[in-house]
């Protein structure tokens, strides 16, 4: 394989492996689960470490079959790992740390085998400093194993002609990871680009035939063991799972009832800021190698990885941000020569843009935390206090704040420290990147919980309940709400239902931003609550008057 050129970055690995932990843990701690992904995950956790049910995922005793389990059997593990020292949702959430991890890993490994030593740490800086990754890689969602095994592929792919054996175990072991963790989308976009990638000779060579048998077989266990213990256990489940869930939503016929409906523009509209800096560091090396695409295997995957998973986000009928993640992989493979072969003037530029960026938002970071700790309330500006709390009494966390000055020291050092680096554009913007999330994470963490959590809601439900009621039935409860009233009240036994128990002498209902709550004969709203500065979900509480089941 041919390398453009060797690097000879001023940068240590020891450096950016402390960015790396400094980007990754984070945020994966210290919070609530956060709508719209978190609760609805911590609940088919929490089911299948009461229930042992590994099979079927379960939502507060619905089956939820969305997503494969993957995240959760690994969600479960971590919170069993760590249940003695940490909350279960907290534990849940550094599955995401762990899924990060090996993405950055396996990402920087790709780049050193296509474009040769040193490579490697340069693709880890731009996808650290890729905007969209930052804040789906702290939460819990499916999504970020689904990343890992595109990365895991990828980097069997272009290792598949060298090294088949090896090679083809990381493509099948990679796509079958995407699988498990999502399902079709991974293996359907990575069969289409193998298949377009035959049309270049250099693919068309025994030993990526090789390769791609041993992907096959490392793939077969991933696709066979769960999907077949769910056929086993439920076909009309896994109907529901296979035909709804991944053909459904690509088609659009089960948006509808699924959700998470596409915009035509919407990745137009999203790709510019969700792929900065990779997307214009990706275009200028095609640029500056199109005469060598035909020659040279990175240029080809990266290409059309891209390309192909692109246009299956463009035509599918469901869109999400986090749906694009592996998009980040190829323009970072793309990018990566490109973060040392920057003109002076466009590096120091790069370099300038990062502050000129970032500057602001650090200076206003400590400016709110310092004056809410003055005034023990947050500044009355009308576009802060919109989805915050404008009560809010920020507490103070020495060692929070010890970290967040340090790396705010940090930050400003580096305008003084390396001032000749060549990869210093990404390597400023991987660090302002990082640097915010600290802040976040430190500073500004609890304000922002305050305003996302369920705790205080649900809470003052218990103070209401009827004494010696029997359940709480629930109307119009989504899938991220009816978890949180279990794991917040421990309640034992819940009904949620779209008609009325008649069992249930308490009734829970989700007012989806009505102005009046709804007529309810033979019933008492006894309470009515909602997260601070939240318009949409308010929660009505009624409790039975008479023996009548009735509206």
């Amino acid at each position: 394989m041919k390398h453009l050129r060797q690097t000879r970055t001023l940068l240590p690995l020891n450096w950016i492996l402390i960015l790396a932990v400094a980007y990754v843990l984070p945020g994966l701690v210290g919070h609530d689960p956060w709508k719209q992904d978190e609760p609805y995950i911590l609940g088919i956790i929490q089911h299948m470490l009461v229930y042992h049910d590994w099979v079927v995922p379960n939502n507060a005793g619905i089956p939820f079959m969305e997503k494969p389990p993957l995240y959760y059997w690994t969600g479960a593990f971590f919170a069993t790992l760590t249940r003695s020292w940490l909350p279960l949702h907290d534990g849940i959430r550094l599955a995401s740390g762990f899924f990060t991890a090996l993405t950055l890993l396996f990402t920087g490994l790709t780049a050193r085998a296509v474009w040769g030593d040193g490579y490697g740490r340069l693709a880890v800086l731009a996808l650290i400093a890729s905007f969209g990754l930052l804040f789906e890689s702290h939460i819990m969602i499916t999504d970020v194993p689904m990343l890992t095994g595109y990365a895991i592929a990828y980097y069997g792919l272009l290792c598949a002609i060298d090294r088949p054996v090896w090679g083809g175990f990381w493509l099948g072991s990679g796509t079958g990871i995407g699988f498990l963790a999502k399902g079709m989308l991974i293996p359907g976009v990575l069969a289409v680009t193998v298949l377009l990638l035959l049309l270049f000779p250099l693919w068309r060579k025994r030993p990526f035939a090789v390769a791609l048998g041993i992907a096959l077989l490392a793939a077969l266990p991933w696709f066979i063991i769960w999907p077949a213990s769910l056929w086993l256990r439920s076909a009309p489940l896994f109907y529901e799972w296979f035909w709804l869930n991944n053909v459904g939503r690509f088609l659009g016929f089960a948006v509808p009832q699924l959700g998470a409906s596409n915009n035509p523009v919407f990745w137009l509209r999203t790709l510019p800021w969700f792929a900065w800096p990779v997307l214009p560091l990706a275009l200028l090396t095609l640029w500056r190698e199109r005469q060598r695409i035909t020659q040279h295997i990175g240029l080809q995957a990266g290409l059309v990885g891209f390309l192909v998973y692109l246009a299956v986000m463009q035509s599918s009928a469901s869109a999400r941000t986090a749906y694009g993640l592996p998009m980040l992989i190829s323009l970072t493979l793309l990018a990566t020569p490109s973060t040392i072969a920057l003109p002076n003037a466009i590096n120091r530029l790069g370099d300038y843009f990062a502050r000129l960026i970032f500057l602001p938002a650090i200076i206003l970071s400590w400016l709110v935390w310092g004056m809410m700790q003055i005034t023990h309330q947050p500044p009355h500006w009308e576009w802060l206090t919109r989805g915050l709390s404008p009560g809010f009494v920020m507490p103070f966390h020495p060692v929070a704040v010890l970290i967040a000055f340090s790396a705010t020291l940090v930050w400003f050092a580096n305008w003084w420290v390396f001032p000749h680096l060549r990869e210093r554009a990404v390597w400023t913007t991987a660090l302002s990147v990082t640097v915010f999330w600290l802040l976040f994470s430190t500073l500004w963490l609890p304000w922002v919980d305050n305003a996302k959590r369920y705790r205080e809601v649900f809470a003052s439900v218990i103070d209401h309940l009827p004494k010696g009621y029997h359940c709480v039935s629930g109307m119009e409860l989504n899938e991220s709400t009816r978890p949180m009233f279990d794991y917040y009240l421990g309640m034992a036994k819940i009904a949620f239902t779209h008609e009325l128990d008649p069992q249930c002498n308490a009734l829970l209902i989700d007012q989806h931003g009505l102005l009046q709550p709804p007529s309810m004969p033979n019933w008492k709203l006894v309470w009515q609550g909602n997260r601070p500065q939240e318009d949409k979900d308010r929660f009505l509480l009624y409790v039975k008057t008479t023996p009548s089941t009735g509206f």
